[in-house]
């Protein structure tokens, strides 16, 4: 069965990077309204997948503050926000640390995970928006581009099928499974934060789940 799709730019991401993730084991800590996280330790480099969610039409607001995790010294606010969104946000130095959420109306969700030195040096030049020539061809891999299909079907969790008017398409499969993706009637398209516009880099599941494309290429769907 083809599915209709919708089209979303998000504008609230501190930072986008399909393949950010280093094979290491992830923190993940979850609430709702106000609350924190246990005090954690990074070695180096790490990332901070954060999202947010509401089932209420009632005015939500979401801030998320660092903290010293010996101390407890208010470091810095990590985000602030009014409504629902998530992002990911790098953070170049290891230490002792805590996260603190203030939050109205919203169920939250966090990932931390470590990576390495060359991992956060490439995901920093895609923030400034000057990649390298070997990060550009990866990211191509992993991009989606606007017009390029007109419905679409999913293959499990694990894929989405992307189809044209003449019985070729484009397959893309994700980093990880997106659960909840064989169920969806509806699903967004997720133009990056940096680079072009004009090309999707994720989809967004009702239920707020963010899925990243992993590799994108063509196929005959029958």
């Amino acid at each position: 069965m083809r599915r209709w799709l919708f089209r979303l730019t998000l504008g609230l991401l501190v930072l986008q990077a399909a393949d950010a993730w280093a094979d290491t084991d992830r923190l993940r800590f979850s609430g709702t309204g106000n609350g924190s996280t246990d005090v954690f330790v990074t070695a180096g480099p790490w990332l901070l997948d954060w999202s947010i969610h509401s089932e209420t039409a009632l005015p939500s607001y979401f801030e998320m503050r660092l903290h010293d995790g010996g101390s407890g010294q208010h470091i810095g606010t990590i985000v602030q926000l009014e409504g629902t969104g998530n992002g990911l946000k790098l953070f170049e130095h290891g230490a002792e640390y805590k996260i603190s959420v203030v939050a109205s109306n919203i169920s939250w969700e966090l990932e931390i995970a470590e990576v390495s030195e060359e991992k956060a040096a490439e995901i920093k030049r895609l923030s400034v928006g000057d990649p390298s020539l070997a990060d550009a061809s990866q990211q191509a891999l992993r991009r989606v581009r606007e017009g390029s299909f007109r419905s679409w079907r999913p293959e499990g969790n694990d894929a989405l099928l992307l189809f044209d008017s003449d019985g070729m398409g484009l397959r893309a499969s994700f980093i990880a499974p997106c659960p909840g993706l064989e169920s969806a009637t509806a699903i967004s398209f997720v133009t990056p934060a940096v680079g072009s516009i004009d090309e999707y880099d994720s989809i967004l599941l009702d239920d707020g789940t963010r899925c990243y494309f992993d590799r994108v290429v063509p196929t005959r769907i029958e």
